[in-house]
């Protein structure tokens, strides 16, 4: 019996050192199998906080900022509404202006073995007609440009003139050229419309003009004159065509 007790007790030790090593792999083993820990959140900041410590000036900046671009946007706006309705006053009060007459002195044609010239003498009238009851009108040093055909016929600047209210006055300019090249055919077609009074010119006058209102003066004002495809015959008939008048860009 001692020997069988001692069989049988002397298992027992050894059963439960292995069942603490099991015990102790298990634990183990699930302490490794455990899912590694997220890294810390980080600090979280408190915007709104921030947003409250900021200066409470930064509102007010934006709204007078607002305000001063709607200000200026306004300005703006009847600045250009001024501009306009006072380019329409002086486009309104610009004086009519016709052709009445159209004299050419002289055109020929020489003809080389190289080149065509023509040599020209022309003279033109234009009258000036102040429709308004009020204003008075000042010319200053004026140019006058003639052309036919894509052949230029001269320019020539002529002197300043006034114009009272409700009257009218002739410019005349007498344009000539000495020699200027141009192809044979238009050469010959210009010297033979001129001898049959059917040449077509074009009229272009440029300068200043100075508005006189009740003593008070706007100047420098640049304008020009255009008399566009005018036929020589039409003149001669005793038309006056119109010629179109503009205020230009100072720029």
């Amino acid at each position: 019996m001692a020997a069988g007790q001692f069989s049988n007790n002397g298992p027992k030790p050894l059963q439960r050192n292995l069942s603490r090593r099991v015990s102790f792999n298990e634990a183990t083993l699930a302490k490794s199998q455990e899912p590694p820990k997220p890294p810390s959140e980080p600090e979280l900041i408190d915007t709104e906080t921030q947003v409250s410590r900021r200066p409470r000036c930064r509102a007010c900046c934006n709204s007078c900022c607002a305000w001063t671009s709607l200000i200026l946007a306004v300005v703006l706006l009847l600045a250009i509404l001024v501009g306009g309705v006072y380019f329409a006053f002086l486009q309104s009060n610009l004086p009519e202006v016709r052709l009445h007459r159209l004299d050419v002195y002289y055109l020929g044609v020489n003809n080389t073995d190289t080149d065509t010239f023509v040599t020209t003498d022309f003279e033109v009238r234009l009258n000036f007609t102040n429709n308004n009851s009020k204003i008075k009108l000042s010319y200053s040093q004026m140019s006058v440009s003639l052309s036919s055909e894509g052949v230029d016929l001269g320019t020539v600047k002529i002197p300043a003139i006034s114009q009272e209210p409700s009257s009218s006055a002739d410019v005349k300019a007498r344009t000539w050229m000495r020699k200027t090249t141009a192809e044979e055919a238009v050469a010959d077609d210009l010297r033979d419309n001129s001898l049959r009074h059917l040449m077509v010119i074009d009229i272009v006058l440029k300068g200043h003009i100075d508005f006189l209102v009740n003593g008070n003066k706007m100047n420098g004002f640049p304008f020009k004159v255009s008399c566009r495809s005018i036929d020589q015959s039409e003149i001669d008939n005793g038309h006056a065509p119109g010629c179109a008048i503009q205020m230009t860009p100072i720029w």
